[in-house]
């Protein structure tokens, strides 16, 4: 039989390697002898940090014991929420589709597809990761940009160097599935069950690879180093157009691509394909000392092993004029990073190793640019591309990011800078208040205020390093509802750059989403 048990532990209690541990606190939750539990797996892991120092681990325990016992304090399992998923079965699969983009969206509507015995050729504008990492490492040598290889473009997509999160609001039975593949492929099993699961930029790229492995041997082909500049005129798709003029023809086609492709995002449009201007974020990384935002969320400046580096999610939402503000990507333990595929513009981003064991900790705090203000994607990336090379400029045109206390970005002042920063390019003291539209520096400056009264000395310790101006994408492409098909037949565009996701997960299952629909297409 089995039964669902609910512990809340000390975190401090709690040893390195759990197993054992929990295996006991199990036994005496339910009140019964160690023989009897047969099994036991972790359904849920949260925290309840409601009473600092004192924070407690919360688990929900599935336990299976023998039948005939008698157990206390103990539930029976509830009902799944959703059905689990499964690859629907194709008789006669679709041979040879493309997909354009290696992020989440492409390469698990490669896995798929692959998995269905499609053949699929999946085109990279950059490079593997092994060849994106020493492109990205020679960068901070010699601050040149490797347009096709960088923070942004290359195996993975931009998650590969952001921490790796995979906390999605979204219900989806393919979530599970996503989090499985990621096991499967090398990452840890405690994803499954933890509340806020997160990867690591240094365990993601073997992880990744280690998909794109699994697509290779299903049959699957990868296109290195090819970028894709438009697709063919008409109501029907044939063919991708490469950056050299070579044409590449294919019976279906998904483009999964980032929305920093902004060049074929802003190219599709040209051809008719249907879409709409939505709305969309802007807003600055925000650092602090991350024995900081551990004192102010645990009550203790080094936390324990098993709670690790603290996070924190908060939002900003006034009555009246203007729009709220939230965080966002917040890398506990982390470091800033220029998230930059162009000469001449600045963006930054944040990301985090696993260990998340840094000195400092980043998240972006963004308000929305609602839908109406620009006219076209080429309005609206104009904007932001006019905005990043605004930023570059006040940074001594180096990639040094512009920064400014958050407290000086509330009063309006320059003023002085930390000594220390995680962002390794440096940073120079500027007006990034001046730097923003009124209508964002407006928002982002009653967000400070606000988050500095639930988080006492956020504003004053905090420090806003460059601009984060590539959150979402100001773009969605129009989707049959039942197809999935965009309005040119055969051409299913998803992901992040079509702005229908936001993360490696949400991503991941409309790239699932994709492949199922192109493989039961009509």
């Amino acid at each position: 039989m089995e039964v669902v048990v609910k512990l809340e532990i000390p975190a401090g209690k709690i040893p390195a390697d759990p197993a054992d541990f929990l295996r006991k606190r199990t036994v005496q939750a339910c009140g019964i002898a160690s023989a009897n539990l047969l099994n036991f797996r972790i359904l849920k892991r949260s925290l309840d940090a409601r009473k600092k120092p004192d924070v407690k681990v919360i688990y929900s325990i599935l336990a299976e014991l023998k039948d005939g016992t008698v157990p206390v304090n103990a539930t029976e399992p509830p009902p799944p929420k959703t059905e689990p998923w499964h690859l629907p079965e194709v008789k006669h699969p679709v041979q040879n589709p493309v997909i354009v983009g290696t992020g989440p969206a492409g390469l698990f509507a490669g896995l798929i597809l692959a998995s269905a015995g499609c053949n699929p050729v999946i085109i990279e504008r950059g490079k593997d990761v092994d060849r994106r990492k020493v492109d990205i490492d020679q960068f901070f040598i010699d601050r040149q940009v490797n347009t096709e290889s960088n923070f942004l473009f290359g195996e993975g997509g931009a998650g590969t160097w952001s921490d790796g999160k995979l906390f999605t609001r979204i219900r989806d039975p393919r979530c599970d599935f996503v989090l499985q593949q990621f096991v499967k492929a090398g990452a840890i099993p405690e994803i499954l069950y933890y509340a806020h699961p997160h990867l690591g930029s240094d365990k993601l790229p073997e992880i990744i690879a280690n998909i794109r492995k699994k697509i290779i041997a299903l049959g699957g082909t990868f296109l290195w180093d090819t970028c894709v500049e438009s697709v063919n005129p008409g109501i029907e798709f044939e063919y991708l157009t490469l950056s050299n003029g070579e044409k590449i023809k294919a019976p279906a086609a998904i483009i999964g691509c980032g929305h920093s492709a902004r060049n074929l995002i802003t190219s599709l449009t040209k051809y008719g394909i249907k879409y709409r201007m939505k709305g969309f974020q802007l807003g600055c990384r925000i650092e602090h000392p991350s024995g900081f935002i551990n004192r102010s969320q645990f009550g203790v400046e080094t936390p324990c092993a098993a709670l690790g580096a603290a996070e924190y999610t908060f939002s900003s939402r006034p009555f009246g004029a203007g729009n709220g503000a939230t965080t966002f990507c917040m890398c506990p333990g982390g470091e800033i990073i220029p998230a930059v595929c162009e000469a001449g513009r600045l963006c930054t981003n944040g990301m985090s190793n696993a260990a998340r064991d840094g000195k400092f900790s980043n998240a972006a705090i963004v308000t929305t640019l609602q839908e109406g203000l620009f006219r076209t994607p080429a309005e609206a990336f104009t904007f932001l591309d006019e905005i990043e090379t605004a930023a570059y400029q006040a940074g001594g045109k180096d990639f040094a990011a512009p920064a400014q206390r958050a407290l000086d970005f509330v009063y309006g002042k320059t003023g002085s800078l930390p000594r220390e920063t995680s962002y390794r390019c440096g940073i120079v003291p500027r007006r990034l208040d001046a730097l923003l539209p009124d209508p964002v520096r407006f928002s982002l400056s009653g967000a400070l205020r606000h988050f500095d009264k639930i988080c006492k000395g956020f504003a004053k310790e905090g420090t806003l390093i460059g601009i984060e101006s590539r959150v979402s994408s100001p773009v969605r492409f129009e989707r049959d509802p039942e197809t999935l098909m965009s309005s040119m037949k055969n051409l299913y565009i998803g992901g992040e750059g079509g702005g229908c996701a936001g993360g490696i997960v949400s991503a991941a299952v409309d790239g699932i989403k994709l492949a199922e629909a192109l493989l039961t297409a009509k």
